[in-house]
């Protein structure tokens, strides 16, 4: 009797440290409702929602994600080892970009706890002011992910956000910058094993580097 107290205090705490490794290593799909709007007037916004659609999703599993649009362009996004690919039915190549190319800076930066409950999720608030724009980020610490595996991921400011927010996956996130302002709310997490297959990219295409203009 004398050594089940000791056992059973190790079974607590493996059984403690086995719900933290989960919280830390989100692997399963969220679906977002996506919006964008394109402030040079270039696409309007019936051609945008045509051609993005209305809902975003993503995959993700260890340091590696995916994400698709439901609009005509099927615009597909995978990442992988610091570079960002994009394919789409418009254009005829798998695009890539390094996702570890600075964005822009972070000017300023603080966060509000319990700032509001987005489709019953409780959430706190990180907002930033950076040089090409305004983040809102919303976020509940029990959906988080290892931030430090994407500590070199700038694109959309990726790296800082998930930093402050020790990992936290956004429940809404807003990025509004002077050309564009892009828009994605929670509507759905599924926490699943995602199959290594989900983040293979097409091989009907050649691989080629993104144009500049081309990262939104």
């Amino acid at each position: 009797m004398k050594t089940s107290f000791p056992i059973f205090l190790l079974l607590v705490f493996l059984f403690t440290y086995s719900t933290f490794l989960q919280a830390q290593n989100f692997e399963g799909v969220i679906t977002y409702k996506y919006k964008y709007k394109d402030k040079t007037k270039f696409l309007k916004p019936k051609e945008v929602k045509k051609l993005h659609g209305t809902q975003k999703k993503f995959y993700f599993k260890g340091a590696k994600y995916k994400s698709e649009l439901n609009g005509e362009s099927k615009i597909t996004q995978i990442h992988l080892n610091d570079t960002l690919y994009t394919a789409n039915k418009t254009v005829r190549a798998v695009m890539w970009v390094s996702a570890a190319k600075p964005m822009g800076e972070v000017l300023s930066h603080n966060i509000t706890r319990k700032a509001t409950t987005i489709n019953g999720i409780s959430c706190d608030l990180l907002k930033a002011q950076t040089s090409n724009g305004t983040i809102e980020y919303y976020f509940n610490s029990a959906y988080t992910i290892n931030h430090q595996q994407y500590a070199n991921h700038h694109y959309q400011h990726w790296a800082f956000c998930l930093e402050m927010t020790n990992g936290a996956l956004p429940i809404k996130f807003v990025f509004n910058t002077q050309k564009s302002c892009t828009e994605i709310t929670c509507t759905n997490i599924q926490t699943l094993n995602v199959d290594d297959s989900v983040f293979d990219l097409p091989r009907r295409f050649g691989i080629i580097k993104m144009p500049e203009r081309g990262l939104r």
